[in-house]
């Protein structure tokens, strides 16, 4: 018998400072994510770093928290979407963070728990496109777990599926109700990512190319939807200095305004739910700054999170 496991990044166990501090330094404590000196990771990241977003950074938890399941967003809509991915492929399915909870061991043992006939455990890191900092550090993590145990189950890992007909199409299904009615710009948002990252992905081949994997994904999407290039941007946003990803959403939506746009379209690709650099980054922040600018209409496009074009989609992935 299958089972699968559904992981991504992680969020705070709830949006107060304490446990803010806690997942923001668990996360930059990752060597993938902050690729400085061993030596010197613990002193920028808890002498520096942490002490001087943990308070800004609780506030955003605070206005994006989904207060009626007491969860952020990205822990309830993987859970949701784990639930019904069990239903439609009844395999039994589980979900684990690689910051915070649920972990990758209490998720491998709730399987195990689920059916003790397991032979093979399905991992899809819920990341379309390869970085380090998102799918390698996953696909590491799960695996140091699953070798400190005799689990008596083989894992299989789903590669990245930027460019999965399935995938494309789930995307493009989401992106079309908001463009219907037509708009100025639609502007396609990313992770940014320091260039040392990407040049040294760039060089492996195109199965590690984060950029090219991104221009892919909306080549696709765009050819789904029928959509001019001309109308389009591809940007990049939560950049943590000079040397990241150009060109930044902010600046993007801002010279928009500025320049007569009056309604710009935004979808995040990268992101497989919501979370608080769609729900604050660019659903508040990026749009404060295009009214501010002048700009009119402001249309975010939720992420796929637990649409059922999304189960469908990502049992078809697995498979």
């Amino acid at each position: 018998m299958r089972g699968i496991l559904l992981v991504n990044t992680g969020s705070p166990k709830t949006c107060t400072r304490k446990d803010v501090k806690f997942f923001v330094t668990s996360m930059l404590s990752d060597p993938y994510v902050m690729t400085v000196a061993d030596w010197f990771r613990p002193i920028l990241v808890k002498g520096l770093i942490v002490p001087l977003r943990q308070f800004s950074s609780t506030k955003h938890y605070e206005q994006i928290w989904d207060h009626r399941f007491q969860d952020s967003p990205l822990i309830h809509y993987a859970k949701s979407l784990a639930e019904k991915l069990e239903a439609s492929t009844e395999m039994p399915v589980e979900v684990a963070m690689r910051y915070g909870q649920p972990s990758v061991q209490l998720a491998l043992d709730r399987l195990l728990a689920k059916s003790d006939r397991l032979h093979e455990v399905v991992v899809l890191p819920l990341f379309p496109q390869y970085a380090e900092s998102s799918y390698k550090t996953v696909v590491d993590e799960v695996g140091h777990i699953f070798f400190k145990k005799p689990y008596p189950f083989r894992l299989k890992f789903i590669e990245p599926y930027f460019d999965h007909p399935a995938y494309i199409r789930a995307l493009s299904q989401s992106i079309k109700p908001y463009i219907e009615n037509g708009f100025e710009k639609l502007v396609f948002t990313y992770h940014s990512l320091p260039l040392s990252h990407v040049e040294a992905g760039w060089a492996k081949g195109l199965d590690f190319d984060y950029v090219f994997q991104t221009k892919e994904t909306v080549r696709l999407v765009l050819k789904e939807l029928g959509v001019d290039i001309r109308n389009t941007r591809q940007v990049y946003h939560s950049a943590m200095g000079s040397k990241w990803l150009e060109p930044d959403l902010d600046g993007t939506i801002k010279t928009l305004a500025q320049e007569g746009c009056k309604k710009v379209v935004v979808v995040a690709p990268g992101f497989a739910a919501d979370n608080l650099e769609t729900l604050y980054d660019i659903n508040i922040k990026a749009r404060e700054l295009f009214m501010e600018e002048g700009g009119g209409d402001f249309v975010f496009v939720p992420c796929l999170n637990d649409q059922d074009v999304w189960v469908n989609s990502v049992s078809k992935i697995i498979s």
